[in-house]
């Protein structure tokens, strides 16, 4: 799968969805089973990608001053998330305006027909803490080979998941 057009895209979107809940709407994960993945890989200052599982993290030039060796797991569950090391680290602005963006395929998913899916940062409990600036929300374009992702902004390393 080529990352340079979806990650363009994503940079680009003007469309963006709430980056909190509302008392108003019902929110929850998505239920939506993967198996276990563990992937580690050392990422610099030029950029990289990574895949885990169903998720895929795009680290922008840049974004790192140094180099880091970053651990991706995603668990086996019945929701899709994934949980990054080095916990808490915080990426560098850029002058792209985003430094990395998060893809998480959710094809096959339970997705509730009303509602909006995006990313959420989560607790280890699972409990949704805040929700990611969504800039691109894909259904069946030609990069995507008919899969289903929703592409988040990520400011730092933690646990994250599909929500609604």
């Amino acid at each position: 799968m080529g990352l340079q057009a979806p990650t363009l895209a994503a940079a680009r979107s003007k469309d963006t969805t709430s980056t909190t809940s509302t008392t108003s709407k019902k929110t929850g994960l998505v239920a939506c089973s993967q198996t276990y993945d563990s992937v580690t890989k050392v990422i610099g200052p030029l950029g990289d990608t990574l895949q885990v599982g169903h998720h895929i993290l795009v680290v922008h030039a840049l974004a790192l001053t140094d180099t880091v060796s970053i651990t991706a797991v995603a668990p086996a569950d019945t929701v899709r998330w994934v949980r990054f090391h080095p916990d808490g680290l915080v990426f560098q602005p850029t002058v792209d305006g985003w430094s990395a963006l998060l893809y998480t395929n959710y094809k096959d998913c339970g997705v509730p027909t009303t509602q909006t899916v995006r990313l959420a940062q989560v607790s280890d409990a699972l409990a949704i803490e805040v929700y990611l600036p969504t800039y691109v929300q894909s259904r069946k374009n030609p990069w995507s080979q008919a899969n289903q992702y929703v592409v988040g902004l990520l400011q730092h390393f933690s646990n994250y998941a599909v929500a609604w």
